[in-house]
Formats: C-alpha cells, sequence, structure tokens
C-alpha cells in the first residue's frame, strides 16, 4: 500500500469528500459546525486554527490550558514546561511515533500519509486547480450568510 493517494483516483476522492460521502468531509461542515457552538457555548468549546496553532503555539497552548481549568503558573513556565510540551506534541515528534506510521486509513491509504510536512497551505500542492476552485467555491457558499471569519483562510476567487 503507497503513502499516497493514487492520482487517478484524487478527484474521485476529493468529489466525495466535498459531499461528505469521504471521512472528514464536507469540511467546511466541521469548521463551522465547530465554530457555531464555540459561539453558543464558549466554555465548552474552544475553537481554534491549525495557521494559529503554527504561528504562535505558545500563546494558543496557554489559552487551552486556561479554558481546561489549568492555567499555567509562572513558575512552570520559567521552567520551560510550555516549550517542553510544545517540542513533545510537535508535527516531527507526531509523525515519528509508531502509532503514526503503521495501519492503513479506510483501506485506501496508510496512516502516515496524513502526515505530511505540517505546513500551513501545503494542502494546495496536492489539488488540482479546479479542485482548488472547487473548494474555494464550497467555502464560500457555506460560510457567505455567516458571521465567520478567518485571518488565516481566504478564498483565493
Amino acid at each position: 500500500m503507497s503513502t499516497e493517494l493514487d492520482h487517478s483516483k484524487s478527484e474521485e476522492y476529493f468529489g466525495k469528500f466535498c459531499e461528505g460521502k469521504f471521512p472528514y468531509g464536507p469540511y467546511e461542515d466541521h469548521v463551522l459546525g465547530y465554530w457555531k457552538e464555540s459561539i453558543q457555548n464558549p466554555n465548552k468549546v474552544l475553537f481554534l486554527e491549525y495557521e494559529g496553532l503554527k504561528e504562535d503555539p505558545k500563546a494558543h497552548l496557554k489559552k487551552l490550558a486556561e479554558f481546561v481549568g489549568y492555567p499555567f503558573s509562572e513558575e512552570e513556565e520559567n521552567k520551560g514546561i510550555i516549550d517542553g510540551i510544545i517540542k513533545l506534541c510537535s508535527f516531527k515528534n507526531l509523525k515519528e511515533m509508531k502509532v503514526n506510521d503503521s495501519g492503513n486509513a479506510y483501506g485506501i491509504f496508510e496512516n502516515k500519509a496524513l502526515f505530511r510536512k505540517g505546513e500551513v497551505g501545503d494542502w494546495t500542492n496536492y489539488l488540482t486547480p479546479s479542485m482548488t476552485n472547487r473548494f474555494d467555491q464550497n467555502f464560500h457558499e457555506k460560510f457567505k450568510d455567516t458571521n465567520f471569519s478567518s485571518k488565516y483562510y481566504q478564498p483565493s476567487f
């Protein structure tokens, strides 16, 4: 089994993903659902974006700790506990874990294919221009009548 999707099947899988007939899709429904729930129940749902985590992991980890009721003490911060957690939970460390390096997802691709580079925006390197356009159109359509905004994602049309 390959670590990459069969390119001849990419359009088919992407279409199923956009229609919600493939795991993790449609993406926009997940984002909008969690975002709305975080607005309605801010004490129960914390909405974070991967791009923000990558941009400022320390601030986001502190926010998460406060959200779950266990903020870091000044002593913990001074001892480098936050930096240690960031390193332990880094993309590189998670990618190298045995559990993430074996098995397969849905009989289609190996689990390790889910760990590419961990870079913001890298997903666009795996989609054709028509797929990117469809994603942007879906995103725009689902979010046009909401107050959702993101400093990290702006459709390209």
